[in-house]
């Protein structure tokens, strides 16, 4: 297939060779042609515009790092709409915002031009070795034509529905990733400053049962298919809202601020005000169902070593 690729920098390099080693012909832009030399010495041609990037090609795929630099890819000058026809297929790998993507996908859909939001999670890494997700919003029909190419560039491939679908789960997922990583360094932190060594502190962590799950267990385990109310076996919540007032005081005691964790108490006190003492501990999610509208269930579960 000839595909236009625009961005080469450093997980958008690997995602391409990934193509021109299953075969693809590529045509290549990117601000600085030296990041585009090792495509361009494995057969790729070189386009110095991305308008010039996407003539003649069935596929243009972009990996960009900002919302601005893929408006500007997109509609700027030599810009990438120029050189498109109906019925050509853009897909891009970059992290957008859900209004860029769905801007975007409505301007070239006014010219025949089909658009999938594709961003990858996975890392420099990931990229090198297609362990990536890539996380895919569009048209079912879009996705299915290039699939294919994506499982070249990423071992898991989700189709995640409709335009914008696949932005929104990667930025959920960025959420997600950064808020396990400051309530960790808050706890971490804490338990040092208490008194603990690093070392014992996170093999005792890791060790407990909420430590040795994946960051979504408990849901798989327990919020997704409804298993809030306690039983013997529970853990409750009132338990839980005690330990994380003592968590915090101690953090207090010791002048360690927890933002996270301080959030965490108020929402437990708000639960221990409707009576939820003896819920199973995971329904401190039923707070955030409320106030939003949603209800985490669903019918899939995971193994839980």
């Amino acid at each position: 297939m000839n595909i236009g690729w625009i961005g080469v920098g450093n997980i958008g390099l690997p995602m391409a060779r990934h193509l021109i080693d299953a075969g693809h012909r590529l045509t290549v832009h990117d601000l600085v042609k030296d990041n585009a030399l090792p495509l361009l010495e494995m057969g790729a041609t070189w386009a110095d515009s991305p308008e010039k990037a996407s003539t003649s090609n069935e596929v243009v795929v972009m990996s960009l790092p900002m919302p601005d630099d893929v408006e500007k890819v997109c509609f700027g000058d030599n810009g990438i709409l120029n050189g498109l026809k109906p019925g050509n297929i853009v897909v891009d790998m970059s992290t957008n915002s859900l209004e860029m993507v769905r801007s975007i996908e409505n301007r070239f859909r006014k010219n025949g031009i089909e658009f999938l939001d594709s961003p990858v999670s996975g890392g420099v890494e990931g990229a090198n070795s297609t362990d990536l997700v890539v996380l895919v919003g569009g048209s079912q029909n879009t996705f299915n034509k290039v699939e294919c190419l994506l499982k070249l560039i990423g071992k898991n491939v989700n189709f995640c529905g409709p335009i914008g679908a696949g932005t929104i789960c990667k930025l959920s997922h960025q959420l997600l990733a950064m808020s396990i990583l400051q309530i960790g360094g808050e706890i971490l932190t804490l338990g040092i400053k208490a008194g603990v060594d690093l070392d014992i502190l996170a093999d005792s962590i890791s060790k407990g049962v909420m430590g040795k799950v994946p960051p979504l267990g408990r849901f798989y385990q327990d919020v997704f298919n409804g298993n809030l109310e306690g039983t013997d076996t529970s853990f409750y919540l009132g338990l839980a809202a005690k330990d994380i007032k003592l968590a915090n005081d101690m953090a207090r005691q010791i002048d360690v601020p927890l933002t996270i964790g301080s959030a965490v108490e108020e929402i437990l006190v708000e639960a221990m005000n409707r009576g939820w003492q003896k819920k199973n501990f995971p329904a401190i999610v039923q707070l955030q169902e409320e106030k939003t509208g949603v209800e985490l269930r669903t019918n899939k579960s995971v193994q839980i070593d």
